[in-house]
This record gives C-alpha cells, structure tokens and sequence, in this order.
C-alpha cells in the first residue's frame, strides 16, 4: 500500500508539521536507514538530533517536538502524543495483514463429524480429527493438525505445522506460529522398584482470547485439570510450559524461558530470555525476572529478580560487583600468602 504524508496524518488524526504533503510512503524503515519514500519515527527528544541528517518523507515525533513549519525538503513532523502506537499504526495501513478467503482446500482432511465456521480458510494437508469445533473467520495454514475434540474460537490463527492435542480449548483471537505443539503430554512419572511409572495426561490446555504464541514452543496439558494461559498473554519462540501451569493475563515470556509443573505465573509478570521457574512455584503479579534466573521459591509481587537462585536484582548486583572485585585482588593476595613463609622465617631468623 501506498500513502502521501498528508494522508497518512490524516489517517492516524495528527498534525502535520513542514515536509511535503504530497510525497508518497511506499514503506517504513528505522530513522537511520529511512529513505525519501519511507516513514520512520522518533520516541523522546533526546532522538531528536537524528532528525538532523533524516532523509525519510515523514517522521512521527512526540508532539513536543513542534517546530515551525519546514521546507519542502526537510522531513514532515506527525505530531503525535504516541509515537510509538502511532507508528505501528502507520505499520498496520503499509502492511495490512494477507487476506485469506473462506475457502478448503482439496488435499486437507477433515472428519465428518467437524464443525466449521463461516468464513473459515483451511489449507493444504490440514488434518481436523473428531468432534472439533472451529468458530468463524479462523486460518489454518499448511499441514496444521487438530485432533479431536479439539475447539477453536472466532478468528484464530494456526501457522503452518501446528499440532493441537486432543482436548486442546482455543479462546477468540489465537494466534500460533510454526512448529507449535499444544496439549502434548506433560512429564509426569512415578519411580517404583527401579521403573519410572507414567502418570497419565488426562487433563487439557486452556488458551485464553488474544494471546499470541511464537514458533516451536511447546505447551503440555494438564495431568488432571486445565494448563491455561490467560487472555492477551504473549509467549515467544523455543518456550516450554510444563503441565498444571496457570499463566495471568497480559504476561510477557521471551525466549527459552522453561516454567515447571504447577507453577503459578499471576498477571503482568515479564520472564525474560533464558530464565526458568522451579516447579509448584508461584511468581506474583507485575514481577520481572530478568534474563537467565533462576527462579527456585516464590517471588513477590513488584519484585525484580536476578541470579541463580533468583533473588532481588540490586542485591545479585551487588554480590556480582563484589565477586568481581574479590578476583581482582586474588593474585596480589596470593602473593602475598605465598611470601609469608619467608617474611616468618626472617622474623624469627633477622640475621
């Protein structure tokens, strides 16, 4: 899609300062690499020394920015109290989302006793087992499968080679990408007389509406009960999420953050890249646990935690800060040890 600046903010509703209206936006790029046909944008002020050697069409800056109007050649101002949502926004009117029709495609199979929604696109080599029920206007790309009783609110988004377990429960507005496996069995198993004995899996996974799940992550269902993930609670790629677990709406997981079984993660809580929860474990609403924690007992709500164990991050810090300054002066020190025998022995023996 293509825009001229005027248009634009007169689609997101701003003000419009200097640049030339009639230039056309063909894309978007980021504030040191945009062109003459691109939009970019700027966050705080203190960015607003790029705008110096800025070659963009357009620039959404915070609206304290206003500056007198410009010439035709310097870049238009879009004054706006967001930038950030704004310019996402100009992201959404360059690169509107691909359209799919409601259409079946001839090589997927679906059982008989599957219910479909209006509206709903299924693509190549799509498997849907038993009894599942898929609301309205949902996607399922090529090879996705979903087994039986499994179901689907409206508007959900399967990516390629998306597996859905049996019993697998998908609110309104699911988004899932490629080489996500859902409702697997969790790792449960009793230890008698040297055998490792399996609890059975029969519990399911519950999706909250709009949550949105990276590639490859895997989310185990529950041995007894639900694993559920609550609604606008965003997970990225390579996570794992053992079974029984209860994840809050609006959480923020990034990747190759692993969570134990029945673990309890309330809302708003950010575990960051690399970070693991102990199992039976619960992480208070609005906590940060930053990346590569350990989280082995409960942490309290608000709190931020480092380290392994995780523990208040100003703390780990500064047990961080004094191992580095305890190796700084190791090797001195240990001259110093190894000198003592010769400084006693020249004590007892001065001449």
């Amino acid at each position: 899609m293509t825009i001229t600046v005027e248009g634009l903010a007169q689609a997101l509703g701003v003000t419009r300062v200097g640049g030339n209206p009639a230039a056309v936006i063909y894309s978007a790029a980021n504030i040191d690499e945009a062109t003459s046909s691109q939009i970019t944008f700027i966050a705080s002020e203190s960015a607003a020394v790029k705008l110096k050697t800025c070659a963009a069409a357009a620039v959404v800056v915070p609206r304290e920015l206003h500056q007198p109007e410009g010439s035709a050649s310097t870049p238009g101002l879009l004054l706006s109290d967001d930038p950030e949502i704004d310019f996402i926004r100009c992201l959404n009117l360059l690169y509107p989302p691909k359209q799919y029709s409601a259409t079946i495609h001839p090589s997927a199979t679906i059982d008989a006793s599957a219910m479909i929604g209006e509206g709903t696109f299924i693509d190549a080599h799509v498997t849907i087992g038993a009894k599942v029920k898929i609301g309205r206007h949902c996607r399922l790309l090529a090879g996705s499968y979903v087994d039986d009783e499994v179901e689907m609110g409206e508007g959900c988004m399967l990516y390629p080679n998306v597996v859905l377990y049996s019993g697998t429960v998908l609110h309104e507005n699911v988004t899932i990408h490629a080489g996500t496996v859902i409702g697997s069995d969790g790792f449960g198993y009793k230890h008698r007389q040297g055998i490792h004995i399996k609890f059975p899996q029969v519990g399911i996974v519950r999706i909250e509406r709009d949550v949105e799940i990276g590639s490859n992550t895997c989310i185990d269902r529950a041995a007894l009960g639900e694993t559920r993930i609550g609604a606008g609670t965003k997970i990225d790629n390579h996570v794992h999420v053992a079974h029984n677990v209860k994840i809050g709406k609006g959480v923020l997981i990034c990747g190759q953050v692993g969570i134990g079984g029945s673990t309890v993660i309330e809302d708003y809580v950010i575990l960051a890249s690399q970070s693991g929860v102990a199992d039976h474990v619960r992480v208070g609403r609005g906590a940060k646990v930053f990346a590569q924690a350990g989280v082995i007992g409960d942490v309290v709500s608000g709190a931020e935690v480092l380290g392994f164990p995780a523990t208040d991050r100003k703390e780990a810090l500064r047990q961080m800060v004094t191992v580095r300054r305890m190796v700084a002066i190791y090797k001195p020190l240990k001259v110093l040890v190894d000198l003592l025998p010769k400084l006693m022995h020249l004590v007892k023996n001065p001449k």
